[in-house]
């Protein structure tokens, strides 16, 4: 992707040259709650480690408890299937939110194309267009 944004800067930068101040790029901010459920799966990760090393002791100190509770034992019965829940799918769901897919494009502080809004990236003409609709012109 980035490698995309640095082409896109070349041939923007050729196409309307001398009217930069500058072209940058960064990343879309993600959402704050993809942050906490990373250190939750975190948690429930090393939790999950925890009961398969110690076992049924474990639970006999937890208050009120007076043995495992049913999930522990179909952890236990089916632990290749434990393992790809924990460890590979809820972690991918949580990074499918964190990974929002942005793409937008500013002039002084004004959007002009946002992938956000139309569902798909543009495409170079598009890009030129947008540029030229607010005043930028191009290379004769």
């Amino acid at each position: 992707m980035k490698a995309n944004f640095l082409r896109l800067r070349e041939v923007l930068q050729s196409e309307f040259p001398g009217q930069w101040n500058s072209i940058h790029g960064e990343n879309y901010p993600a959402p704050d709650w993809t942050g906490y459920a990373g250190a939750l799966i975190s948690a429930v990760q090393l939790f999950a480690m925890v009961l398969v090393m110690v076992g049924e002791s474990l639970w006999t100190y937890v208050p009120g408890l007076r043995r495992p509770p049913e999930f522990y034992y179909k952890m236990k019965d089916n632990p290749a299937l434990t393992f790809i829940v924990v460890f590979l799918v809820i972690p991918s769901y949580v990074q499918s939110f964190a990974n929002t897919g942005a793409f937008e494009i500013y002039v002084d502080e004004k959007l002009i194309f946002s992938k956000l809004e139309t569902g798909r990236m543009p495409n170079l003409a598009e890009v030129v267009r947008a540029l030229e609709s607010v005043g930028l012109k191009r290379r004769a």
